[in-house]
């Protein structure tokens, strides 16, 4: 965008959520919910009202659906019955979104935790940054990726 744009900036009032699609619903919110801690702020099971496919691009629009939050954040999370969606793996090098960061106040309890779980960290945790953070990324559930970072002199 040139000088001449006007941003939108000014209107934004905060984040609001990030949206996961997923193959298996229940693994997925038992993920966010039961291990990392979100809660259930609504549930549809077969979401399918007027303009879901409209304001989607999908046509024909059927999903199973929840919101969740967290300490103010939101993960939106579907599971779409029309049209049945594809799993496209993704790395941290290909275009898109890649992952999702949680700040957290233990790197190594939370990697700990994550093992126990039975998810796949990427590596160790490592002091990065001139030891100002201390993250970690782990395979989620389908193969997505979070990163979980401490940061030991605070944000």
């Amino acid at each position: 965008m040139g000088q001449q744009a006007h941003p939108i900036a000014g209107q934004i009032v905060r984040q609001h959520h990030t949206a996961v699609s997923c193959r298996d619903f229940d693994a997925m919110k038992s993920f966010f919910v039961d291990l990392i801690g979100f809660k259930v702020l609504s549930e549809i099971e077969d979401r399918n009202e007027p303009g879901l496919d409209i304001v989607t691009g999908l046509p024909g629009a059927r999903c199973r659906w929840a919101m969740l939050e967290l300490g103010g954040y939101h993960i939106e999370l579907f599971k779409w019955i029309t049209p049945e969606g594809k799993p496209t793996p993704i790395r941290q090098c290909d275009h898109g979104f890649t992952h999702i960061c949680f700040q957290v106040k233990d790197a190594e309890e939370v990697r700990r935790r994550m093992i126990a779980a039975g998810f796949e960290p990427l590596s160790e945790v490592l002091t990065v940054r001139g030891g100002r953070a201390k993250p970690f990324y782990c395979r989620g559930p389908e193969g997505l990726v979070f990163e979980f970072v401490e940061y030991p002199f605070g944000a």
